[in-house]
């Protein structure tokens, strides 16, 4: 099944190229020649995959689910959305996708600053003597944080440096403006305190540690300075 779609959208890129081709009146520029005649070359290697992976993973404007009525996060549907076109890829043609010239990246350029400022002026400063303890090493170290963007959200790491690697303790704080059912049972505990448009600040953490660690104190000052929601899973 995969494979005739495969076959579908290299056949729709290729028709769509070829009658591009034969509209280009004579004596236009003939680098618009050259770049039809690179992207027929290439159409048998473009599935939808491919050129949603290339155009859409990284871009604001899309996003691994989207929930068919606006503001309605109970109800999930688990396609592909593109926001700027307001409907499922599954909906759009290859051609369609290719095409689009909305893409940014400002979102998530955001919260990547966010997520700096958070660490340098407020995690860094309020558990500066805070330690980790690893189980595996039997010793203490000091916290250190790593900051790792991921397709719709920012997560910082507590963590600790051994030998030169960062050890990943578990802890994470991730900040997301959708809402994604990667977080499987856990989506409704998000979607309790996430509106629409605002970032939620999801904390993964298990109470002890946050109790021995005074991080839920520390968290909920930071959300209300950021004007964040929060969640702890």
């Amino acid at each position: 099944m995969n494979d005739e779609n495969d076959d579908e959208n290299r056949d729709e890129l290729l028709f769509a190229v070829k009658a591009a081709k034969h509209s280009i009146p004579k004596g236009i520029n003939s680098h618009v020649g050259e770049i039809l005649a690179f992207v027929e070359g290439m159409a048998p290697f473009l599935g939808r995959d491919i050129i949603i992976s290339l155009k859409c993973h990284n871009c604001d404007n899309y996003a691994p689910s989207f929930f068919p009525v606006e503001g309605d996060f109970d109800i999930v549907d688990p396609h592909e959305y593109c926001h700027v076109k307001g409907q499922g890829l599954h909906h759009l043609s290859l051609f369609t996708i290719a095409k689009c010239v909305e893409h940014s990246q400002k979102a998530q350029k955001e919260m990547m600053d966010l997520a700096k400022r958070m660490v340098e002026e407020d995690l860094n400063p309020t558990m500066a003597d805070k330690k980790l303890y690893d189980r595996n090493a039997f010793a203490s170290y000091d916290l250190e944080f790593k900051i790792k963007p991921r397709i719709g959200e920012i997560c910082i790491e507590f963590g600790h440096q051994n030998n030169g690697d960062f050890v990943d303790s578990g802890i994470k704080i991730c900040l997301l403006k959708r809402l994604d059912p990667g977080y499987g049972e856990q989506t409704s505990s998000i979607k309790a305190v996430q509106k629409s448009g605002q970032m939620a600040m999801v904390v993964m953490a298990g109470r002890n540690i946050r109790r021995q660690m005074g991080l839920d104190e520390i968290l909920d000052k930071v959300a209300e300075k950021y004007y964040m929601n929060i969640v702890y899973l």
